[in-house]
């Protein structure tokens, strides 16, 4: 995690400029869309987000690849032709600025309103953040004025106790069903924002979460129906069932036996289109997960028969967290679990 002195320049910085600009695929055409959000800096203070509001279609648009084209873009037209190394440095550098920025936004969001309900468990949003911008801005395909399209990509937030990461990215996403209102009534008698996901309640939850293990294991019922629908009513050149199930889960969820259950069987489906995410933390509301488990999750799975992949740094680390996700997809016959 950030120090405490960075994360205070970090939210600054946002506070004057902030980028955020996920993509999704409209259920009407193949092309994704890109939506930009105006003003998404949220510090400390409770200033709040801007709305978002879709853009025109036409290739995806995001927050990094928006940094990179502009640093380009603008280092090629000054420097020539001559400075293209200096140029791919200038754009990487930027990209990486921007994706921090967003992901301390995410943290931030998250924080503020569980500061201001003074209920909640901050922990897991400041902690998932990067998994949540990658799949929100880079690999999920989804519409928030379409939140029921059928072949959307699903995401499933199994550590339900730290929604306050996945109400940061719908208001971010452009859902209307959170908005900066239903965020500062987080954890409030009657909110759209209750302290578990709950999906009769806010619009763009996929699967009521809360129970350990309940999440991981809805998600790997929700890929086996993907796998079911589309080997029923794909058809050759008309593929209409295609997407990708998402799900962040912690030790918590891991321990509990359904999870153990769900998860066996979906190695013995190959359900290659499932990918889990694990936050290993090492920490439980008792203390630290040694005291009452130590088995190697990772050699667990792999007898069940995932691909399992290790991110060492996923704080930070973004571009390991994509690499990890690239080879999860790469993997057609193995749901994949990333630690």
């Amino acid at each position: 995690m950030p120090s405490s002195k960075a994360v205070a320049t970090a939210a600054g910085a946002m506070a004057a400029t902030a980028v955020l600009a996920p993509g999704f695929v409209a259920p009407s055409a193949p092309q994704r869309s890109s939506i930009s959000t105006t003003g998404a800096a949220y510090g400390s203070t409770g200033a709040a987000y801007g709305s978002a509001t879709p853009a025109s279609s036409g290739s995806s648009v995001l927050g990094a690849g928006v940094a990179i084209a502009a640093a380009t873009g603008f280092a090629s037209r000054k420097a020539g032709k001559k400075a293209q190394k200096k140029v791919v440095r200038l754009a990487t550098t930027t990209a990486t600025e921007v994706e921090t920025e967003c992901i301390n936004a995410i943290r931030f969001l998250a924080v503020d309103a569980i500061n201001k309900s003074n209920s909640g468990h901050p922990g897991a949003p400041m902690g998932q953040a990067p998994i949540a911008y990658l799949l929100m801005a880079e690999e999920m395909n989804y519409n928030p004025e379409d939140s029921k399209w059928v072949n959307r990509d699903r995401f499933v937030l199994s550590s339900g106790h730290g929604c306050m990461l996945q109400y940061s990215m719908l208001h971010l996403a452009g859902y209307k069903s959170v908005s900066m209102d239903d965020i500062k009534q987080f954890r409030q008698w009657g909110s759209k924002t209750p302290g578990h996901p709950e999906n009769f309640e806010t619009d763009g939850i996929e699967v009521t979460t809360g129970p350990l293990g309940m999440g991981i294991s809805n998600a790997v019922g929700l890929a086996a129906a993907e796998a079911h629908l589309a080997a029923v009513y794909n058809k050759p050149g008309m593929t209409l069932i295609d997407h990708y199930t998402y799900t962040i889960a912690g030790d918590g969820c891991f321990q509990e036996g359904i999870s153990h259950e769900s998860c066996a069987y979906a190695g013995h489906l190959g359900l290659g289109k499932l990918i889990a995410f694990y936050d290993d933390n090492g920490i439980t509301i008792d203390g630290h997960t040694d005291l009452s488990f130590t088995e190697d999750v990772g050699k667990r799975y792999e007898a069940y028969g995932w691909q399992v992949l290790t991110v060492e740094d996923g704080n930070t680390d973004v571009a390991a967290i994509r690499k990890a996700i690239a080879e999860a997809k790469a993997c057609t016959d193995k749901p994949t679990l990333i630690k």
